[in-house]
């Protein structure tokens, strides 16, 4: 059957991963091809890796891990290539604590088209639907989970939170972590190419090579000295490692990257890249180092006072002297407290109703497709676009879509409402 006629998170292949790929803790680590969605609406076959831990109980809940970057080709697909040693030893931590880990690799890695590197609209669909996989892999995993990311994946992980009840109303979505999230990359970009003698950021060659997916007019080369175009070139095909030895004695002036933001076109496409500051419905957890020399801290501390006004559950952890991957380790004693695993657990112990909470937009106990469309309209208001936009209308004919087919499996009655109790059959 093509990958297409698929539901999403349909297992379409999986095989035991390499062991020289498995983080410590794991008891099984697959690499795993799913069904998910092309950031251009079609179907699409995208791949990652599960990792179960030891603990055989049943109900066990699921971390969504997103990834940093690791580069633009397919070989740079942690699936193939593995996760880095600290993501690594970071998703050992969830391990040992009796998660399970899912870890997509995102669309156009390893798998057919491109990567929309720093789409996070296109992605976040991924990091849902590789849990719903995890679950069709390992029937007695629980149907909690949360969202992990770094860098790249804590940019991805913000937009998740902003979709997963919706796009998953069948699983229990309890929060987002965080980790060094590039936020508001307008911002971001700004600060890193101020200095025309300041070292030039891993980050750029494979932001302005990404960026042509998602936005195919916008075109970098011209903006570029002969060595950043060349930059370019490396980025197409490089891994991170091969892209810090590629920078390495670079400044924005060699690459011509000095106050980027302010070049035609660049500012409209870094802002559509922007993490959108509204409500989010579950706790968020955010975390930001004071030495972070690839997302400077002003951006991930601005945002996180950004989002707590919007009544958002917000809590900002800064990390003194932790560079960007440090972050990855800070508040963790490997003899003593997890910090992030105990918010987690804060979470996953609470009893809310399972999807039906986040889904009822009026509280008033039912679901019908008013609260569907408030949703929708939300997220459409999130991302910076008036109600009756294109994009607008798109967002609300998914939702509906998605109401429509949680109505016919869950309305028993067909009088147009779900009950708790018809969600609660569903769930079984």
């Amino acid at each position: 059957m093509p990958a297409a006629e698929h539901e999403p998170g349909t297992v379409l292949d999986h095989r035991r991963l390499p062991a020289e790929l498995w983080p410590d803790h794991a008891a099984e680590a697959l690499q795993v091809l799913y069904q998910g969605l092309g950031y251009d609406g079609s179907g699409r076959a995208v791949s990652g890796s599960v990792f179960l831990p030891a603990d055989p109980a049943p109900g066990r809940p699921v971390v969504s891990y997103a990834h940093g970057t690791t580069g633009l080709a397919d070989r740079c697909a942690p699936s193939t290539a593995g996760l880095t040693r600290l993501e690594r030893a970071h998703v050992a931590r969830w391990l040992a604590a009796g998660y399970a880990v899912a870890a997509t690799d995102y669309e156009g890695l390893a798998t057919p088209g491109p990567h929309p590197y720093f789409n996070g609209e296109a992605v976040a669909d991924d990091v849902v639907d590789i849990v719903r996989a995890t679950r069709r892999l390992d029937p007695g995993l629980g149907r909690t989970w949360l969202v992990v990311g770094f860098s790249q994946g804590g940019h991805a992980a913000l937009f998740t939170g902003l979709i997963a009840a919706g796009h998953a109303p069948e699983l229990d979505f309890r929060g987002t972590v965080a980790l060094a999230p590039p936020v508001h990359l307008p911002r971001l970009v700004a600060l890193v190419t101020a200095d025309g003698a300041r070292p030039l950021s891993v980050l750029l060659p494979f932001l302005l090579a990404g960026l042509r997916t998602s936005h195919p007019r916008f075109d970098a080369r011209a903006l570029l000295t002969d060595a950043g175009g060349r930059l370019l070139d490396v980025a197409a095909s490089a891994t991170l490692v091969d892209m810090f030895h590629a920078v390495a004695g670079l400044t924005n002036d060699d690459m011509g990257t000095t106050g980027l933001p302010t070049r035609p076109g660049v500012a409209e496409v870094l802002h559509a890249c922007r993490v959108p500051v509204t409500r989010m419905d579950r706790p968020v957890l955010i975390t930001a180092g004071t030495a972070d020399e690839v997302v400077p801290l002003p951006v991930v501390e601005g945002f996180a006072a950004d989002l707590a006004g919007t009544g958002t559950s917000v809590r900002f952890d800064r990390h003194e002297g932790a560079t960007h991957a440090g972050v990855l380790s800070a508040g963790y004693d490997p003899a003593g407290r997890d910090d992030l695993v105990a918010w987690a657990d804060a979470l996953v112990a609470e009893h809310p109703e399972p999807g039906f909470d986040l889904l009822d937009a009026d509280g008033d106990g039912t679901l019908t497709r008013d609260d569907v469309d408030v949703l929708a309209l939300r997220r459409a208001q999130g991302l910076g676009e008036p109600p009756g936009s294109p994009r607008a209308r798109a967002l609300r004919a998914e939702y509906r879509g998605r109401w429509d087919d949680l109505a016919r499996r869950a309305d028993a009655d067909r009088d147009g409402r779900i009950s708790r109790d018809e969600f609660r059959r569903l769930l079984g």
